[in-house]
């Protein structure tokens, strides 16, 4: 059986404790088979995501991935991320614009190998991730800046039980789920967006429609497709 289900279980069954487990035993339920059926159809879930993205259309890529993978503004993944940005109100100069800042910072050597796999399905926090080892904000392109908060909040209800203490601070530092959290990404997301002129009308949209993204590709919560008209009114923004 797969390593990881066992883990899991074992996890599992650590806190339901050997009282609650004879309970369920006693009462007649395979708590064992129950269980690993459980864990086995999450597990065949993750798998058909994960090839999902790994052959991904371009409608199920981020963003910043499409200036990232494009070679220029005119090609196909070039127009898709023009298109995704109109909707929310940009100019084609400002698109061109923002086009070229996130290609640049896509030239970066930090993270150059880790921007070769699907950015959708991409885990920014690790058993062997630091606070020292973090990626910098101004190393990110606006989509990066969510996908790691986003990564970071899903570790957060997660994993928080099993992560190593340098990795539970790195964990803290990423997401915005407490009150103890440093937000450092989405807060630089925020101070990027507002510098460059976006309405708050305009980040928000842009973040829904991300995490619509990872919310379909790396975690599985709905089908629903991002990027369309009715995920980008801006009027369904307004505070």
């Amino acid at each position: 059986m797969d390593d990881d289900i066992e883990r899991r279980k074992k996890l599992i069954f650590d806190r339901v404790g050997a009282e609650g487990l004879e309970i369920l035993r006693q009462s007649g339920i395979d708590i064992d088979s129950a269980v690993t059926e459980i864990l086995q159809e999450q597990e065949d879930e993750r798998q058909k995501l994960e090839l999902q993205a790994e052959f991904p259309t371009v409608s199920d890529m981020m963003t910043s991935e499409l200036a990232y993978r494009s070679g220029k503004i005119e090609d196909a993944l070039g127009q898709e991320y023009a298109r995704r940005l109109k909707l929310i109100g940009f100019d084609d100069e400002q698109i061109r614009s923002l086009y070229d800042q996130e290609s640049l910072i896509t030239l970066g050597e930090g993270l150059r190998g880790h921007r070769k796999q699907p950015w959708v399905r991409r885990y920014f926090i690790m058993p062997n991730s630091t606070p020292e080892n973090m990626p910098k904000p101004e190393e990110l392109t606006l989509s990066e800046l969510i996908i790691i908060t986003d990564d970071a909040n899903a570790a957060f209800s997660r994993d928080h039980h099993i992560l190593p203490d340098e990795a539970w601070a790195a964990l803290c530092i990423a997401a915005c789920s407490a009150p103890y959290t440093e937000a450092r990404y989405a807060k630089a997301f925020n101070e990027r967006v507002e510098r460059l002129g976006w309405s708050k009308e305009q980040g928000s949209a842009y973040i829904r429609n991300e995490c619509m993204l990872t919310e379909r590709l790396k975690w599985g919560d709905h089908n629903n497709p991002a990027w369309i008209e009715e995920t980008t009114d801006l009027k369904q923004f307004k505070r």
